[in-house]
């Protein structure tokens, strides 16, 4: 996991996060780190049974394995943001490695309007050839995503 930005992520969910880091004028790792301390911000359904577990007087302490030091170590992520991520990572009986993996999974496979738009310019941008009404393309997502 010491490079689950690229070595421990599918292939397809690290391409829309590049993309994502390239629109935001950020290195991967720090799009990465901007996009868990987003995650952790975000109340998530997993928050309710934290809310429940820390009601009944649990204790909530991950597991944390060699994969998640070497999470911490990377990402520098707040100590609250850590937090959150424990918590929820106990509540769902995972190790807090695997937990914030398949957060970025799930933010990654959750395309935005920006996302579609990022992927036609950028096969635009590869074979101009293409006559791809930008424009046009906007209309019809804006359409199908009922925005």
């Amino acid at each position: 996991m010491a490079d689950l930005h690229v070595n421990d992520l599918p292939d397809a969910d690290v391409a829309v996060l590049r993309r994502r880091a390239r629109a935001a004028g950020l290195p991967l790792l720090g799009y990465l780190r901007e996009e868990l301390i987003a995650l952790a911000n975000r109340r998530s359904a997993d928050d309710t049974v934290v809310d429940f577990l820390e009601s009944e007087g649990h204790e909530l302490i991950p597991e944390i394995d060699t994969a998640a030091i070497a999470l911490i170590d990377i990402y520098d992520l707040p100590a609250d943001t850590l937090a959150t991520f424990g918590r929820r990572a106990y509540a769902t009986g995972h190790p807090l490695s695997d937990y914030v993996r398949h957060a970025l999974i799930t933010s990654a496979r959750r395309s935005t309007f920006d996302d579609v738009m990022l992927e036609f310019r950028e096969a635009q941008d590869r074979d101009p050839s293409l006559n791809i009404d930008l424009e046009s393309v906007a209309v019809s997502v804006r359409y199908a995503r009922g925005e």
